[in-house]
């Protein structure tokens, strides 16, 4: 097929950078791709190896779930920064301007302790290894290191108020930010300058991890341009109302309510995320900053970015935090309201990523999806997703589409990051409902009580036996 049309949008500039022939890749979380070399977790340099696989195998694309910092709840897409990268992933043995023979005992013992293994990870592994790291930067760290001194001067942007929301959060006996003193809570200059002098030693230690986190990363990318690999990266939709983010950016986020999604087939009560919607309009008063800082950012590492919950840019479904916690997203409402901006501002926002940066954005389209989304991807020749479960003729016979017949301007996937892999849904979900969505429309039709319960269990056998068979 000729894609020479992408070369018309209002992305080809991008499309002349990354070029428009097919390709082949395969997305992972780096925790999940360890080596022997490794301490507990997947690490920056396993990425090399993982590069070396995909070249073999024909790939050319390697898209990798967020490499936020993921806090201590370890949820990719609730990260405490849009900037900050997880320190757990760093390399022990490629630390820079480090004397790694003082410490090789240590570090030869914390990979023994956490071996990784096949199955789920030990997140211990990140409180331990931040121990160490703090017994290194205790002892190697120098004032005179110009690297660093460059690194924090260039991304002060957003690296002081990440610093001290971890320092805060520490003496705050890790208490969320809403929880702490008030003159923290509500950033009184005095109070944050003085709090930063006293504790100048703990905020170096983070400017540290993000240096030596960074100068791995970055050695990373310029291993897969050799390789003439795309590196595709993922920026969460939003972040975790407990974050540097939301701390110092309070007037950014609407803070009486919580994102989710509407009830839908999957979720009959909808979902309550708990990260806070963006304010919008204060954002575009501040010139969109948050959003081109961050894009600026991540420019760093990646090729192609997911906008992540990309009608979200249309409009996002929000729920007030007064309303209970059980009733999930079934009581919430869409922001904005009216349906008739929806398409404007999502169009606003897409001309500020788009002239921001040159890596070229691709659209998570799922979920209940309005309908200007199509066009505006069209329009801006921005790549959908298609996920081979949901493709089918849902308003005929029900039966999947063929590969063939996807959007040409798409990503083809069998899976998303947060769905199951494809041998599981085949046996355990293919064909089923949602067991509160289920109950809510039989409640619609009077089936109810006993009558419901007997119809429920025939369901269950049949549903059973044909997965067996």
């Amino acid at each position: 097929m000729d894609y020479n049309f992408l070369f018309n949008t209002k992305l080809s500039r991008q499309w002349q950078r990354i070029g428009t022939c097919k390709r082949t890749g395969v997305a992972a979380p780096l925790f999940s791709i360890y080596s022997k070399t490794s301490a507990g977790t997947g690490e920056f340099c396993d990425l090399r190896k993982l590069a070396d696989w995909c070249v073999n195998c024909g790939f050319s694309i390697v898209q990798l779930l967020p490499m936020n910092d993921l806090g201590f709840d370890f949820s990719p897409y609730n990260a405490v920064s849009s900037f900050a990268l997880e320190p757990m992933y760093l390399s022990l043995s490629k630390l820079k301007n480090v004397n790694k023979i003082k410490h090789r005992k240590k570090i030869t013992g914390l990979r023994k302790c956490f071996s990784p293994e096949p199955g789920r990870i030990n997140y211990d592994i990140k409180e331990e290894k931040l121990k160490l790291l703090r017994v290194i930067f205790d002892n190697d760290f120098r004032e005179d290191n110009s690297e660093l001194a460059a690194f924090t001067e260039k991304n002060k942007y957003w690296l002081r108020d990440y610093a001290l929301y971890k320092v805060l959060r520490e003496k705050h006996e890790e208490k969320k930010w809403e929880e702490w003193e008030e003159k923290y809570k509500n950033r009184d200059t005095e109070a944050l300058n003085e709090f930063e002098k006293q504790n100048s030693g703990h905020i170096n230690f983070y400017y540290w991890l993000q240096w030596q986190a960074y100068e791995q990363f970055a050695d990373i990318k310029e291993y897969y341009i050799k390789k003439e690999l795309l590196l595709f990266g993922d920026i969460p939709f939003l972040v975790s109302r407990d974050s540097a983010d939301v701390w110092s950016n309070q007037n950014l986020f609407k803070l009486n309510l919580s994102s989710g999604a509407p009830p839908d087939m999957y979720f009959g009560n909808g979902q309550r995320w708990g990260t806070p919607p963006y304010n919008w309009e204060e954002i575009e008063k501040a010139g969109y900053r948050y959003l081109t800082d961050k894009l600026k950012f991540a420019e760093n590492f990646y090729d192609m970015f997911r906008i992540d919950h990309f009608v979200g840019l249309l409009r996002v479904w929000t729920i007030s935090l007064e309303t209970p916690l059980e009733t999930g997203g079934l009581y919430g409402k869409f922001d904005p309201e009216n349906e008739s901006i929806w398409e404007e501002h999502a169009r606003k926002i897409l001309d500020v990523i788009i002239s921001s940066t040159e890596m070229l954005p691709c659209a998570e389209d799922l979920g209940t999806v309005p309908p200007q989304s199509g066009k505006i991807l069209e329009d801006y020749g921005i790549p959908g997703i298609d996920v081979q479960r949901w493709k089918k003729n849902w308003n005929g016979d029900n039966e999947f589409i063929k590969s063939s017949e996807y959007r040409p301007n798409s990503v083809a996937v069998i899976s998303t990051h947060d769905s199951s892999f494809l041998p599981v849904w085949w046996k355990y979900e293919a064909g089923t409902i949602d067991e509160i969505l289920f109950k809510r429309l039989c409640g619609q039709i009077n089936i109810t009580g006993d009558e419901y319960n007997n119809i429920f269990y025939i369901l269950y056998i049949l549903c059973h036996f044909f997965h067996q068979y």
